[in-house]
């Protein structure tokens, strides 16, 4: 949906709930318990190894990390727990390949890969030398 369109619309739904009497709250992606409207960042891990992430659910918060085993996912609007993943980490010296949409595939090789609020990223493969 066209982003303005979409602001048109919630201002509108909010006109008409403030003219009934009712109040409306919200919130942003990143709001004090997680992720409470989408969209929200995820990493799934598709190697064989395991992968490290971060998030923040406020700025002015400490990182928080997890590792996720193969196989495994985080963040996303609709998962449990809620969060807005904002990086995975990528072995130094290593080649990490992963994917942010259909058809894209991208290469780093060592550091924090950023992971933006309306992404999924995919990682693929994790090569490294030896």
């Amino acid at each position: 949906m066209n982003p303005i369109i979409g602001r048109r619309i919630a201002v509108f739904a909010t006109t008409m709930l403030a003219a009934a009497g009712l109040s409306v709250i919200t919130a942003g992606p990143a709001a004090a318990s997680g992720c409470s409207a989408p969209p929200c960042g995820r990493v799934e891990n598709k190697t064989s190894t395991y992968i490290k992430v971060r998030w923040k659910n406020n700025n002015s918060d400490p990182w928080s990390y997890i590792t996720l085993a193969p196989g495994q996912g985080a963040g996303g609007f609709w998962n449990s727990p809620k969060r807005d993943i904002d990086g995975f980490y990528a072995p130094k010296n290593c080649r990490t390949a992963y994917s942010v949409r259909a058809g894209s595939q991208y290469h780093v090789y060592g550091g924090w890969v950023k992971v933006s609020s309306n992404e999924t990223a995919k990682v693929l493969s994790v090569t490294c030398p030896g």
